[in-house]
């Protein structure tokens, strides 16, 4: 065999054994995995949005939503469903949506349009390329996009914190909830949140209907939550009342919903935690904590499903052997504690409390009216010069 012959059976074995296809075998080659793909998916409505452009946008690296940079360009399909792939993006993202004649308003039946001057947004915060991020943009969305704000700046924090107040005060999650089209077999087939969702927005419409324009009903919204962070008694007894105008209806509502859930009756209060401490410089283990707190006015002890009063042990005490707890409504909570071998000073207690709208507590509100706190050395008990402190944070 020449040198020639040579070197292309030499090419020719090298090649098979790449593509191992020599003797009628073979295998499948597995490629180098790509950089992870984030998709941004969701539901936009006011009531559904049919058609509509959803635009998504990564702020500027200061936060600064003057400076957007577009990710992607989708449309909404007849359900109000959209999404988009953006690369291997992680981080801040603002969505808007706009579109003429793109929803039909629940209170009046007309199609209506959002202006692209004035879309409807909303903010999140992506945590990992790869992500499937859902997104429920919504007047309430906007509401948080504005609280989230700070002039054009955003911040992880801000977009996180407002979510959560919005989500908080109207007693669904804005983001990850997706509200349905207000008609029976929608309605039927959704989840409680979906149907709250549905019907708070129904709400929001009899308000601008009544207002003039859905602008300056978020724009009273909005001026509530940039003062306090909440919404005034004014402005959610206005919302009720406006969910119960859309419930009876009958020319309008669709939904064959006729009366407002629990959740709606009760937007506008918020959900908080109240944390009691020992606070004093002795060094004995505490073995038993006995107390009385009276809340404020406006203030009561949230109850879980089974219908007892949300007080847990925690922190220091999150291993106490027996808890004993007498909530008498609205405003008085007997809390005794028993542990051994005891535990140090600190956190003992967390209380999931609700505050009315328009109340707004701070710690010194709540009232520890009686409280004995005891110690042991293993071999006798002993008072410990203790005091016990409300918390909020």
């Amino acid at each position: 065999m020449n040198m020639r012959n040579a070197l292309l059976l030499f090419k020719d074995l090298a090649i098979c054994l790449l593509i191992a296809g020599c003797g009628g075998g073979s295998t499948t080659g597995i490629a180098p995995a790509g950089p992870a793909q984030t998709t941004v998916t969701g539901v936009a409505s006011k009531g559904i949005i049919k058609g509509g452009t959803v635009k998504i946008y990564a702020p500027a690296a200061s936060g600064d939503i003057g400076g957007k940079i577009l990710l992607a360009t989708t449309s909404t399909d007849n359900s109000g469903r959209f999404s988009a792939a953006i690369g291997s993006y992680k981080g801040m993202v603002l969505l808007e949506v706009s579109g003429s004649l793109v929803y039909t308003n629940e209170a009046t039946g007309i199609k209506e349009s959002i202006g692209e001057a004035a879309p409807l947004r909303a903010v999140v915060v992506i945590d990992n390329a790869g992500d499937a991020e859902a997104v429920t943009l919504s007047p309430l969305s906007e509401l948080a996009t504005r609280k989230a704000l700070s002039g054009s700046f955003l911040t992880e924090n801000s977009i996180r914190s407002a979510n959560t107040l919005l989500s908080n005060l109207f007693q669904f999650d804005i983001i990850a909830v997706q509200p349905v089209e207000p008609a029976i077999p929608a309605i039927n087939a959704a989840t409680q949140g979906q149907r709250d969702y549905t019907i708070a927005l129904a709400a929001i419409a009899k308000l601008a209907a009544s207002a003039g324009s859905l602008s300056a009903v978020l724009d009273s919204f909005s001026s509530d939550l940039a003062a306090t962070s909440r919404l005034s008694a004014g402005t959610a007894i206005g919302f009720r009342n406006a969910a119960a105008a859309f419930l009876s209806d009958s020319a309008h509502n669709q939904t064959g919903m006729t009366a407002l859930s629990r959740a709606l009756s009760d937007v506008g209060n918020y959900t908080g935690v109240l944390y009691l401490a020992t606070q004093g410089g002795a060094s004995a283990p505490i073995g038993s904590i006995q107390m009385t707190l009276v809340l404020p006015a406006g203030v009561t002890i949230k109850k879980g499903a089974d219908g007892e009063a949300m007080v847990a042990v925690s922190g220091a005490a999150d291993k106490a052997a027996a808890t004993g707890k007498n909530y008498i409504e609205p405003d008085t909570l007997i809390l005794a504690i028993i542990s051994s071998p005891g535990f140090a000073l600190g956190e003992f207690a967390a209380i999931t409390y609700i505050a009315e709208p328009g109340v707004i507590p701070v710690a010194s509100d709540f009232k520890v009216t009686y409280s004995k706190v005891t110690g042991f050395d293993g071999t006798n008990d002993f008072d410990l010069a203790y005091t016990i402190a409300p918390v909020l944070r």
